[in-house]
């Protein structure tokens, strides 16, 4: 869901009530959201960060400084996965077959963009949007000045997408396909059983699988290590450094550190964590099981 090359962000964060140090990450706010609204994931644009809502048919506007939810979007129906870029939020709408544009200037929904059945992931990169569609099996391109499909890429049972190292790499049934922008080739395919929700750091491509997370290197296409993190697990990212995974059922999050690949140290989030981004090197949270959104200081 989040592109490494994407925005650069200056937010105004408020003072954590506990430093980060030997004890581990800490927990900085706990923002209410409307209750049964299954908040799902965040993104950060102008001066908020946006969070979708899979129940309710919304986005949401939080203030980081003060921690509350200013401001209310209606979308598309099952929202989750979203980027930000040319001047929008992009999001999936899975039960509606959509992808909602929203401006971030106006923060009112500017385009509702057909892309097939079950989308699953949405991100922003190279100059457009990028969406997985599960139920037609493919990754799509967006172009934002047509806000139309331009590009339909096959890959079966397609879920996770993420935007780095000059190309767009998405899973799928049959494992991870990476995409020229420039070209919209396909350049490699690795294989890896049961690929799932996807991250990018300084120097790897993340992977989750059903029994854990794998690294891919960019330089070479190739799985370099594999983490074992029981599951179900949700949509990872990279933060401070590390790697921050959700375990939706255990209400955890397990941090893998890319220098041993090991996991490190777990921490206590959420009801149903399921999807992790990085802003202004905060981890921030959804509990998609909850009524709230929190926001953890490494």
């Amino acid at each position: 869901m989040r592109c490494a090359a994407g925005l650069v962000l200056v937010l105004a964060l408020v003072a954590a009530a506990t430093a980060s140090g030997a004890d581990g990450p800490a927990l900085v706010a706990k923002i209410r959201v409307p209750a049964t609204s299954q908040p799902c994931a965040a993104a950060a644009a102008g001066r908020f960060v946006w969070v979708s809502t899979f129940a309710s048919s919304s986005l949401l506007r939080i203030d980081p400084r003060r921690n509350v939810v200013v401001g209310r979007t209606p979308i598309g129906s099952g929202a989750c996965g979203l980027g930000a870029g040319a001047g929008s939020l992009w999001i999936e709408d899975t039960s509606s077959a959509t992808v909602s544009r929203v401006s971030i200037r106006s923060a009112k929904r500017v385009a509702a963009i057909d892309v097939g059945s079950l989308p699953y992931d949405a991100t922003f990169g190279f100059g457009a949007a990028w969406a997985t569609v599960h139920g037609d099996g493919s990754l799509v391109r967006i172009d934002p000045r047509r806000n139309r499909v331009v590009k339909r890429f096959p890959l079966p049972q397609a879920i996770g997408v993420v935007a780095a190292f000059g190309s767009v790499w998405a899973t799928g049934s049959n494992g991870v396909v990476r995409v020229d922008p420039a070209t919209n080739a396909i350049v490699a395919h690795i294989p890896l059983e049961n690929a799932g929700w996807t991250a990018a750091g300084a120097d790897a491509v993340w992977i989750t699988t059903q029994t854990g997370v794998s690294r891919i290197d960019p330089t070479t296409n190739t799985i370099t290590a594999t983490i074992a993190i029981p599951g179900p697990l949700g949509d990872p990212a990279v933060v401070g450094g590390a790697v921050w995974v959700p375990r939706v059922a255990a209400n955890r999050m397990a941090i893998v550190d890319p220098a041993t690949n090991a996991v490190t140290r777990t921490v206590k989030a959420g009801a149903g964590p399921f999807v992790v981004t990085e802003v202004a090197g905060e981890a921030w949270v959804p509990s998609w099981h909850g009524a709230d959104v929190r926001r953890f200081r490494p």
